[in-house]
Parts: structure tokens; sequence; C-alpha cells
């Protein structure tokens, strides 16, 4: 089992569990106590084959033996009647919705932050049931649930598993308080997350049981796992989907707070296309990946993954503008150069092997490479490859810690490359 001894729940449901109904009603625990009792048959069995083995070779009933003792130990113990009860007392409560009536599917949210500081990190777990006795079973009907943790190190929880208070308890006005509960502390989210588990389900119709999404601290996902695995295979990134805040020039802290607005280095010497110019920087800075367009690129515009961020303007104007014009690219008047890899970016598109595509024909994606390093695509095609930033020193950092900040830094480069997009449609 799951040791809890170390979690304390911030907000518990409140309710008085009966851990008869649990045995009843918990289909999660009747499906650990179905395997137990499987276990113990198997065990028997095994125990029987070694017998009638030993007659024959020693080798077989020694192996029979020991798939014996296998099945023992996973169908020793019982549920005792506290532990069924701390799961819906102890817990944290957390929100959940029916987002499926065929199969009647579960949707629950949850935090899955284990230590302070680390930026904020959802999971939306995926609970397909047979019954939910006492809910009205509806679409889209609210069904507060309790949750524990599954943690394997690092700053953030591997899983969740969520069981629904309607499952511990018969008391309805128990459960009503619990809602309440959970729509005062709706109240304090960045987002309404009744409306953010609507929107996973309907973005991830596909999703089957025991499934989790992770979402970044905009509520936008970012990786996909099963509750039984301990890492997460990220999602790909959607032009307009990433994770970079929508407006405001704050500077994120790194634990979701913000800190005072920034200075936006616009240049102020009188330049051809200061004004593009000055409109990426403003762009960089709002979604916080100044630091990709205003590194130096050592190599120039080639695809090279120890980059330090994209081959820009802003990052090198001399060495900038000296490879543009040995590309022998012809701009039509009024366009500047922005970005330069395997593709040029304009204010007015992107010039691709000779050809020109205006802005309502591209397309930009970012992906996370095994490296966690970042990777630039348009209509398909990766363009660039560059390493991804991190607050302190990488090597000290968990992977998964460092995987999710790579995502989430992906996930603001596609909104960076939007909002350039759309100023320019």
């Amino acid at each position: 089992m799951v040791d809890y001894s170390q979690f304390e729940a911030s907000t518990k449901s409140g309710v008085h569990a009966n851990p008869d109904r649990v045995r009843e009603k918990d289909e999660i625990i009747r499906r650990v106590t179905k395997k137990r009792k499987n276990s113990a048959i198997y065990c028997i069995l095994c125990l029987c084959l070694a017998g009638i083995a030993i007659i024959k070779s020693f080798i077989p009933a020694v192996i029979f033996i020991l798939l014996a003792l296998f099945f023992l130990w996973r169908s020793w113990g019982r549920f005792s009647d506290e532990y069924l009860a701390e799961i819906y007392e102890e817990g944290l409560l957390v929100p959940g919705m029916i987002v499926k009536t065929q199969p009647l599917t579960i949707l629950a949210i949850a935090n899955m932050i284990a230590q302070d500081g680390a930026d904020t990190v959802n999971g939306c777990y995926c609970l397909v049931v047979d019954e939910l006795d006492g809910a009205r079973k509806e679409l889209y009907e609210k069904v507060p649930c309790s949750c524990f943790f599954r943690y394997e190190g690092g700053p953030y929880h591997s899983a969740f598993q969520p069981h629904p208070l309607y499952w511990g308890t018969a008391d309805r006005q128990g459960i009503e308080a619990a809602l309440r509960q959970v729509e005062e502390d709706n109240k304090e989210n960045s987002r309404d997350e009744w409306e953010v588990l609507r929107e996973i389900a309907e973005r991830f119709p596909e999703m089957e049981n025991e499934d989790i999404i992770l979402l970044d601290e905009n509520y936008n996902p970012f990786g996909k796992k099963n509750y039984m695995d301990s890492d997460y295979q990220p999602l790909p990134m959607e032009t307009g989907k990433g994770g970079g805040k929508p407006s405001g020039l704050q500077k994120d802290s790194g634990d979701g707070e913000e800190m005072a607005e920034m200075e936006i280095p616009y240049l102020t010497q009188d330049i051809p296309g200061k004004d593009a110019y000055n409109k990426m920087i403003e762009a960089a800075c709002r979604h916080h990946v100044y630091e990709y367009i205003s590194s130096h690129c050592e190599y120039g515009h080639v695809v090279y993954p120890e980059h330090p961020g994209l081959f820009t303007y802003i990052g090198d104007s001399l060495e900038f503008l000296e490879e543009f014009n040995q590309s022998k690219i012809s701009l039509e008047e009024g366009e500047y150069p922005l970005i330069y890899e395997r593709c040029l970016v304009t204010n007015k598109g992107c010039h691709v092997k000779k050809k020109f595509l205006p802005w309502n024909e591209v397309d930009f994606s970012v992906k996370v490479n095994s490296i966690n390093g970042l990777e630039l695509y348009m209509n398909g095609d990766k363009v660039a490859e560059f390493e991804a930033h991190f607050e302190g020193d990488p090597k000290a950092m968990p992977e998964q810690q460092k995987k999710m900040a790579a995502q989430k830094d992906a996930g603001r480069l596609v909104d960076f490359l939007q909002e350039l997009k759309d100023g320019w449609l």
C-alpha cells in the first residue's frame, strides 16, 4: 500500500465515511480486493503444482513454491475500517465532474505540488465507474472527491487517485457541504476549474480509466500519463495553446506570483524596421521568452541543439544582417527580417527555400526533445533546435522538473509566435 503518513491535506471533505459502504461501493478498493482474492487462489494452485512436480523433479517444484510465495505476498492483508475511512476523511478535497454518461466517467483535478516553491502543476484524472449511488449521473454534474497522492521524490507528486464522496457516505448534506467548500476554494484559482474540466474532457475524449493529463500554471495541458506510470509523455504543443500569459508585462517569479512590472528593452536608435523589432521585443517580454530572442547564436542560422536561443536581429544585429545579406533573399518594401533559422521570419511572413509564405499560411509548434531542448516547427517541418533555459543549476534539478520547465517554455514560445502572427495578419 501507499504510505500516506507524511501527507496532510490542506482541505478535507468533512464527511464521516462508512467503511461498510466503502467496501461495497468503492470500485477502486473492490478491484484491489478482487486481485488479492485471485492471488490467494493462485497461491494455493502453485502449492498444489509444487506438490505434484516434486515427485518428478526438484527444480520445477522450487519454481512453483517461489510463485506461491509471490502470490501469498500479493494476497496479504485486509483493508481496515480505519484505513477505508481515512480515504474519505483525511484525503484532499478536490473538484470532480461527470464528463460522460456512457460509460459513466468522472474527471477530477488536483494540484500536484509536493514541495513549496515549485511552479504550479495540476493533474486531471479520468475515472470510469460502473455506478455512483446517490448522484444524479447527469452530464457535467459536479462530484466532490477525496484523494491521496503517490510520491516518488522531487517537487511534484507523481500521481493521485480520486474517490467520489458518494462511495464513502450516503449523507447528502455532508456531500453538499463538501461541494460548497470546493466552490469556495475554486474562487481563489486563476481559472474556474469546473470550466477547465469540461475543456479537458472535450479536448481529450479518448482518455481512458486512470489516465492523467498534466496542466501548467495556466491550465494548459503539457503531458499525459497513466496512474501507475512514474513518468509522463509530453503532449505536442499546438499553436495558440501554450503556457504563456495572455496579457500584461509582469515578470513571473517562478512560484506562481507576479513581480513588479519589468522594463522592456526597446530599441532607441533610429534604424529601418525599428517599430517591427520593438513589437517583437514587447511580445517576447510579455510571454517571458525574451532570453530566447536576445541570446547570441554563435553558429548562426543552423539547426543546432546547443544554441541558447533563436538567431535574431536582437541577439546580434551585425552578424544577423551579414548572414541575411548572404542569403540573397529579396524583401519587399516595408518588410524586415526578424528570425533566421532554416527559414527567414519577417513581419510579412516566412521565406522557406526561396518560397514566400504569408502569415495566414504559417503555423508554428514547439516540442521538447529527449534532452529537454526545444525544437521549433513550421508547418510540421523542424526549422530550429536550441537549449531550454532553466532557473538554477539544471544538474541539480530532477529530470521531471526539467521536463516540466521545458514544456512551459515551449508553450510560451508558441504563444509568442502566435502573437507575432496575429499582429501582422
